[in-house]
């Protein structure tokens, strides 16, 4: 979340939503085996390499591109892995989600077969059978379970094979119960595989193979109407082509804000209870501020959180209004 919000991804704008990765690649047995390398998604690779047949489609549309006028370079990828319908989509059951939707589509849901309707269907979407699908997640699929229930009772269609859309469909190993399926999923972006592996996937969205060579040697271009400040619509004078531009962008989405150039270091691992999340070593010296040593790192707090207590008493008692600007606080 913090990558997100420093790379200008917010909730509040749909176009640039926060982006999460696809986890998981089993989504059939019966039981998740988190120490299992086979039951996660390859973090290393974007979603359109994920098998090598779909890798070799998109490859070809790379080298064979070809654009008379100059205008586009060649990509991989002509869709996004964010936008504003994919966020609605995955957030259809939801209110104010459900009427956004709705806008997007000119009134009316969609086709009942293109509906996110189960969870195991949207990875194989996403990961190997549509070209046209390299969609990620959101973070609602790692704390928000009620996303996943029609609560609303809303009218979503029926498919051409008869199945009546309502709650999704979650895995087996997910017992189908939104609130197993949200733990199970956050037990697995928290554990040591993914947290192996992560960095590798934050250089793929946030960092050095997001755009430029590193991107084409990784298959991980994207249309460049899709990337910030490749466009300058401010200088478009023709008002079709400007507004082709801003409707493109509004429609499938943009990368977010480069953060990084060189490689993300994976995340240092420990076997003690508490995972360093933060090196602090650089800041342990006989001369620190502190005044501590490098055998002083026990003795900072979050190495003993467990250990930790509120004070009983307040710092500082108010016994009369605060002001903040031209509003006013009472003091507790």
């Amino acid at each position: 979340m913090h990558l997100n919000s420093l790379a200008g991804r917010s909730y509040n704008d749909l176009m640039q939503y926060p982006v999460f990765p696809w986890i998981l690649a089993n989504y059939d047995s019966e039981d998740l085996d988190l120490n299992e390398p086979t039951n996660f998604r390859d973090l290393s690779k974007p979603m359109g390499a994920q098998t090598q047949e779909r890798l070799e489609q998109f490859l070809k549309r790379y080298k064979d591109w070809d654009d008379p006028q100059g205008d586009t370079p060649p990509y991989h990828y002509g869709t996004h892995y964010s936008s504003a319908m994919i966020i609605c989509s995955y957030l259809i059951r939801l209110e104010p989600f459900t009427q956004h939707f709705l806008r997007l589509q000119g009134g009316h849901f969609d086709l009942a077969d293109r509906m996110f309707h189960s969870v195991k269907e949207a990875w194989y979407s996403a990961s190997r059978q549509n070209m046209a699908d390299v969609k990620e997640l959101i973070p609602e699929f790692f704390y928000l379970p009620e996303f996943l229930e029609n609560s609303n009772r809303f009218d979503l269609g029926i498919k051409q094979n008869g199945e009546i859309l309502n709650n999704v469909v979650l895995p087996p190993w997910a017992k189908n119960d939104p609130r197993e399926f949200i733990r199970m999923h956050r037990e697995a972006l928290e554990c040591d595989y993914v947290s192996r592996h992560l960095h590798l996937w934050i250089d793929l969205i946030f960092g050095c193979k997001q755009q430029g060579p590193a991107a084409i040697e990784a298959v991980n271009m994207f249309h460049h109407l899709f990337y910030e400040g490749n466009v300058d619509i401010y200088n478009i004078e023709d008002p079709l082509q400007k507004s082709a531009a801003i409707g493109f962008i509004n429609n499938f989405g943009q990368i977010p804000k480069q953060l990084f150039k060189k490689q993300h270091p994976a995340k240092r691992m420990t076997s003690t209870k508490f995972s360093v999340l933060v090196d602090v070593s650089p800041l342990i010296t006989p001369q620190s501020p502190i005044g501590g040593t490098q055998s002083n790192c026990e003795k900072i707090f979050f190495y003993h959180l467990d250990s930790l207590k509120s004070t009983q008493q307040p710092i500082k008692e108010l016994k009369g209004p605060v002001m903040l600007g031209d509003e006013y606080m009472v003091g507790a």
